[in-house]
């Protein structure tokens, strides 16, 4: 016979910016919540670290503590070859690094009451039971399952790996590359060169983050072509350092959010926009929206947690929808796009506001007026002509 099973209101497994904004608001309303995570915190994680003024907006507390640079300006490059800046009057987005994020957001929780244990992996979850690795066993009506792309509880539920792109990415010093200095409050993008991404510098603190992603099939060349970004770029790219490959889950539309007492948030739902690979908002607000739905089961104003996936396919999918197929549009087609941002202040003002919460992808598709029928048309063609399924193929 096994342990005995403590029992809690809430588990979440998996403690980034989405686990942890369940917990924090779970505990917040008097929940008995245990935050999993299987790494010892501090723990550093494969991200850019960008965080979007539109995610800040929705947090019940200010990132200041953790910020390295604020965001005014976007410097485009076009192939590899000429560029262009765009500044913006207001902030655009926080650079930031996970290790230090994650801690923060996770320390939120616990000081509202969730009771944190890092360095606890997961071995495997049945029914309402969570069994670690030590053994350990615990109890929960609502399970939430924030542990990233390749986590360990869609497994345990045998349900199929989301498909996805690939990013690899690595750090410059900036004290040590000249290139370094010129990137203080400004990001860059390299667009038109990878299938299904881009390129992109992040400024932190005391370095640059390089990094380029795309789709599965561009995997064997990724190491190469980020080298030749970042030379691109003026680093050294034979010089850069910490190396790491990451999957970007990108959720299908009837891929599961809710499997009996389990609901996926985040990258474990595939909720990252498929435009931009920016995560952390929608881990946010899947977050918050997991833990409205399981403070209904757990009042008894609700008998399941099928309202988290009515919410989701409600608020957050339908701006993934039109992300889909800005993505498919981008991507075939980049050049118009990148014009538009270069000589249209309209466009470039459109763009900022929806990175700054002011806007949303629906509502710009909406100003589009009678063009909109054409725009749709457009995108549809591009996801048939370009998003085979020989770009999505993965070893896996």
């Amino acid at each position: 016979m096994g342990p005995m099973a403590r029992r809690w209101d809430a588990i979440v497994v998996g403690a980034g910016p989405g686990g942890s904004t369940a917990a924090y608001d779970l505990a917040s309303a008097g929940a008995d919540v245990l935050l999993l995570d299987r790494a010892r915190f501090p723990r550093d994680k494969p991200c850019g670290g960008g965080v979007l003024v539109s995610a800040l907006r929705m947090l019940p507390y200010s990132l200041d503590p953790v910020t390295e640079r604020t965001i005014h300006a976007f410097r485009v490059r076009y192939k590899r070859r000429w560029e262009f800046e765009h500044r913006y009057p207001e902030p655009l987005a926080i650079m930031t690094q996970r290790s230090r994020l994650d801690a923060y957001m996770a320390e939120q929780a616990t000081a509202r009451g969730a009771d944190l244990r890092d360095a606890s992996p997961v071995r495997r979850i049945e029914g309402g039971t969570v069994t670690l690795a030590n053994g350990d066993a615990h109890e929960s009506e609502a399970i939430i399952a924030a542990d990233g792309a390749n986590g360990v509880v869609r497994r345990s539920l045998g349900l199929p790996r989301l498909r996805g792109a690939v990013a690899l990415e690595g750090n410059a010093d900036r004290a040590a590359q000249p290139a370094g200095a010129r990137w203080s409050d400004a990001v860059g993008l390299e667009l038109g060169s990878m299938p299904g991404g881009y390129g992109w510098v992040f400024p932190k603190g005391d370095h640059c983050n390089v990094g380029l992603g795309g789709f599965p099939a561009a995997a064997p060349t990724l190491r190469d072509e980020l080298s030749s970004y970042a030379s691109c770029e003026s680093f050294d790219g034979a010089s850069l350092t910490e190396l790491r490959g990451h999957h970007l889950p990108l959720r299908d539309p009837d891929s599961a959010l809710v499997s009996g007492r389990v609901v996926f948030v985040g990258d474990a739902a595939g909720l990252i926009d498929p435009l931009s690979g920016e995560g952390i908002g929608n881990a946010i607000r899947s977050g918050q929206l997991a833990a409205e739905a399981a403070l209904e089961l757990l009042s008894g104003r609700a008998s399941d947690l099928s309202a988290y996936r009515d919410r989701v396919e409600a608020e957050i999918e339908p701006e993934l929808r039109v992300a889909r197929q800005l993505q498919a549009l981008f991507h075939q087609y980049p050049w118009p796009y990148v014009q538009l941002l270069r000589r249209s202040d309209r466009f470039w003002t459109a763009f900022c506001r929806i990175v700054r919460g002011e806007s949303s992808y629906t509502q710009f598709q909406s100003r589009l007026g009678p063009a909109k029928v054409l725009v749709d048309a457009a995108a549809s063609f591009a996801e048939r002509r370009g998003l085979r399924a020989a770009d999505w193929q993965t070893d896996s």
